[in-house]
Order: C-alpha cells, then sequence, then structure tokens
C-alpha cells in the first residue's frame, strides 16, 4: 500500500469515527492550543514577562501532557472502530508512558519517518494496553519505511499550503469586510502589520488542528495492518462484519411479512391511464383528433385571420428568399457585367444611412458644449473633543496642532491640552512607536513606548509626563492654563527631536 491510499484510508477512517472520539481530541487539543498562543503573546510583548516565565512555562508543560493523554485516546478509538475487541484502557499507565515519552520528542529533533512514526506507535499501544508497548512501537515503526516517507512528505507539504491558505484569508478577510459591509476595525487599520508573530503563531495552530488527527488515524492503521501481519487481525475483523451484516439480512428477510398478490380493477386502470393521457406534459404534442372543425361567425373570422398571417408570412419568404439566392444567370456574369437596379438602389440606400450618420454625430457633438471640471477639496470633519470616543488617527497631526491653536485662541485650554495629547499619540503611532487603540489607556500607551524605545529613555518620559499632565487635566480636577499647554507642547517637540535622532 502507497502513501496515498493510506492517506485515503485514514480520511475514510475519521469519517467514520464516532462523536466520543472527536470530543475526546478536542478536549486535549484545544485546551493546550490556546495555553500555548497566550504564552507567547505574553512572552513577546508584555515588558513583565520574565516575572511569571517559570509559571507560564510549568502550566504549558502541563497542558501539553493533557493534550498527548488524550490524543492517545482519541488514536485508541479509532482503533477500535477497526478492531473492537481491545482491553480496557489503563489510564495510569497511559498517562506515565506520555508523560515520559512525549517531552523527549520535543526535545529530540525528528528528521527520520520511524521516530515520528515511534513516538505515535508508543502513544497508541499504550493507550491500548499492549504488556510492552515501547518494543511493539519499535517493531511496528520499522514497517513499511517509503510509505512512511511518503506519508510525511505528503502531509508536510499539505501543512505549509494550508498554513499559507489560513494567513492568507487572516490577511484579506477584514479588507473584504470593509469593501463588501462597510466594516472598519482595528484589523482594517493594522494593514499589513497584521502579518505578526501572533497572526502566524494562530495560522500555524490552526493548520497544525487539521492536519495532526490525519497522522493519528495514519499510524493507527499501520499499527493495525502490523498486527494483522501477525495475528490476522484484519481478516477476523472482516469476517464480523460480513457474518454481522449477514445476520441483519436475514433477520429482515424473516420479519418482513410476504406481500400479498395485488388486485388490479381495470376500471381504475383505465382511469388513470386517460387521465395521464390528457395531462398537459404529454398533450401539446398529441395531433388534432380528426372531425368538423367548429363554425360561427366568430370562428369563421379567427380562420380568416389566421390564413391572413399565414399568406403573408409565406409572401416575406418568397421575398427574402429571392433576394439572397442568385439565380444561375447571374453567378455565370463576370466582373464587367453592368450593374443592376437593385444593386445600384442598394448602394445608393447604404451611402444615404451613411451621410445621415455623420450628419447626425458631427451637430450632436457642436450641441454638446464641455463643462470644466473645478477641483473639490474635502473639508477636514469637524471633531468634538469632549467625545470621549474620539481617537488620534480621525485627523493628521497638523490638524490636531491647528485644532490645539484654534482652542487657545479661544481661551479654553482645556481643549487645546487635548488636541496637543491626540497630536502626539498621532506622531508616535506614525513612527510605529505604538499602535492607536479605542480600549487603550494611558497606561498601555506608556508600556508600549517603554518596551519599544527602552534605548532612548529620554522619550518614554517625556510621554510619561505628557500623559500625567493631561489625565490630571482632563480626568482629574488639575486647573489647566496657557502656561500648561505651553509646557506640554515644548516637551512634544523635544520628544519629536528624540525620535529623530534615534
Amino acid at each position: 500500500m502507497n502513501a496515498l491510499e493510506i492517506l485515503e484510508q485514514a480520511v475514510i477512517l475519521l469519517r467514520s469515527a464516532p462523536a466520543p472520539a472527536w470530543l475526546a481530541y478536542l478536549t486535549g487539543a484545544v485546551p493546550f492550543l490556546l495555553a500555548l498562543l497566550f504564552f507567547l503573546n505574553d512572552m513577546n510583548r508584555s515588558p513583565f514577562a520574565f516575572e511569571h516565565l517559570a509559571a507560564g512555562s510549568a502550566a504549558v508543560a502541563a497542558l501539553y501532557i493533557w493534550k498527548n493523554v488524550w490524543q492517545a485516546v482519541f488514536a485508541r478509538k479509532l482503533y477500535l472502530t477497526l478492531s473492537p475487541d481491545q482491553p480496557r484502557l489503563p489510564l495510569a499507565r497511559t498517562i506515565f508512558v506520555q508523560a515520559a515519552l512525549q517531552p523527549a520528542g520535543l526535545a529530540i529533533a525528528l528528521p527520520f519517518p520511524w521516530l515520528v512514526a515511534f513516538f505515535r506507535n508508543a502513544a497508541l499501544l499504550a493507550a491500548l494496553g499492549w504488556p510492552h508497548p515501547i518494543r511493539a512501537a519499535r517493531r511496528q515503526a520499522v514497517l513499511w519505511t517509503p510509505q512512511n516517507w511518503g506519508i510525511l512528505a505528503l502531509m508536510s507539504v499539505a501543512g505549509l499550503v494550508l498554513f499559507g491558505n489560513i494567513l492568507l484569508v487572516i490577511v484579506i478577510l477584514p479588507q473584504l469586510a470593509r469593501s463588501f459591509l462597510g466594516i472598519e476595525g482595528e484589523f482594517v487599520r493594522l494593514g499589513m502589520r497584521i502579518l505578526n508573530l501572533t497572526t502566524i503563531a494562530v495560522a500555524a495552530a490552526l493548520a497544525w488542528l487539521f492536519i495532526d488527527p490525519v497522522l493519528d488515524a495514519v499510524y493507527a492503521l499501520r499499527c493495525y495492518y502490523g498486527q494483522s501481519m501477525v495475528t490476522g487481525e484484519d481478516l477476523r475483523s472482516a469476517l464480523r462484519r460480513a457474518l454481522a451484516a449477514f445476520a441483519v439480512l436475514i433477520a429482515l428477510m424473516l420479519a418482513s411479512p410476504r406481500p400479498a398478490a395485488a388486485q388490479v380493477d381495470p376500471a381504475r386502470l383505465d382511469q388513470s391511464i386517460d387521465q395521464v393521457i390528457h395531462s398537459r406534459e404529454f398533450t401539446w404534442r398529441s395531433p388534432r383528433p380528426a372531425g368538423a372543425e367548429p363554425r360561427g361567425r366568430w370562428a369563421g373570422w379567427v380562420r380568416s385571420a389566421g390564413d391572413l398571417l399565414r399568406r403573408g408570412w409565406e409572401a416575406v419568404g418568397r421575398i427574402l428568399r429571392s433576394l439572397l439566392d442568385r439565380k444561375p444567370e447571374q453567378e455565370k456574369r463576370g466582373n464587367d457585367s453592368p450593374v443592376t437596379r437593385r444593386e445600384l438602389e442598394g448602394m445608393i440606400a447604404i451611402a444615404v444611412a451613411l451621410a445621415a450618420g455623420a450628419a447626425f454625430a458631427f451637430f450632436s457633438r457642436r450641441q454638446s458644449t464641455a463643462v470644466p471640471a473645478v477641483a473639490v477639496t474635502p473639508a477636514a470633519p469637524a471633531v468634538d473633543l469632549s467625545d470621549e470616543s474620539v481617537t488620534a488617527d480621525q485627523l493628521p497631526e497638523s490638524s490636531w496642532l491647528k485644532l490645539a491653536d484654534a482652542w487657545l485662541a479661544k481661551g479654553d485650554p482645556r481643549m487645546a491640552l487635548r488636541a496637543l495629547y491626540l497630536a502626539g499619540l498621532n506622531y508616535l503611532s506614525g513612527r510605529n512607536l505604538l499602535s492607536l487603540r479605542r480600549s487603550k489607556s494611558g497606561l498601555d500607551y506608556r508600556r508600549e513606548i517603554a518596551r519599544k524605545t527602552h534605548q532612548k529613555p529620554q522619550i518614554s518620559s517625556l510621554f510619561s509626563q505628557n500623559a500625567d499632565v493631561f489625565e490630571r487635566g482632563w480626568y482629574g480636577r488639575r486647573a489647566v492654563d496657557r502656561e500648561t499647554v505651553e509646557q506640554f507642547a515644548a516637551r512634544l517637540n523635544e520628544l519629536r527631536q528624540f525620535v529623530e535622532q534615534a
């Protein structure tokens, strides 16, 4: 059996797997994947990651053992679909083997197919309760090595293609939602920045979630066929299925009563045939029965109108055929033959039609006057600074600065302070030093800037001072005057200088 054949059988086995088998697999895989993604994102983005590195690593390791135990239960249920006569699940032994053996599979590089087969076989055979699962897994792993190579090669290519497709969907789906549904959220504003470590990890996790059950089914089939070489288990399973089907067939034959001889009523049969013959789907092809036609004034008028239309249609057909069909004497004429009257009339009609069309196009073009295009300058949208839902990306930085000057001229330094704060956020977002989110607080922005500008602590210090002044003046009870706004603007200009130097 080649790799494609056993992969096809694995897909069929997965489709016939019972619901408890899939529930067991998801019970182990989903918590582990969620914890792993959260751990990677936390270690990558949190400035306090090292404080809870040990606890997070221990939790991920425990969930990894949890995942492997339930994965062994899933593979056992697949094997029981092929061979039901197996001992009960030794839970304690399965947990011990998974905890002792599977972490070594992560520590050891797996460039060889028999190592992959060994670790998966050991998990399955321990869950099946075989006497010596490690020894049996080693024997099963070395069977049909070319087939094993082909399986891993095909599944690697399928996994890469699936990973690329999922990543493409993650990138394109927000843009499609904005184009067709008008939904513009945080993912749309990211643009190509959506391709980060988090989205790549999510795409890889989803691809693994689809590929891993197929590999479990493949190695369950390999163990089943390998064991059948010694015990003939495949023949016994086929015989049991055939006997069960034969028993069901015999039971159905004995249980079903013999049908009585049906009595057909000739009158009802003739009535049914006549009803079918006169139905619409059969009468449109039936010829009209011979007999005397209806007479009367209205019938004569209808008949005369039909005859008139038929004769007119025949006359039109004769004229068209006479125009299109050339006579034998006309076919014998050469290039020097004189032009007939009919041909001359046709050429004159064509020339008149062309002249009329040219005149119509000329006069219609002269009547249409060109309208000069007027450039329209888009007006800046009005922004209510007192609205808490206003975000820094609604206006460019220059517009925020002009708005701050306008509020300061009106004598409202508190509004000018908020406009300057939003201008600073817009400037830092344009330099990729922070990502704007409506749900983020000033503390979130401080942590993000401190993480991204750890080599330039002056930037983080200036931003923290401005954020503290803004929060006290906007949310607190501290009075905001013109001097406070000017000091805020001076620190903002100093922050720009440090950013440009970096």
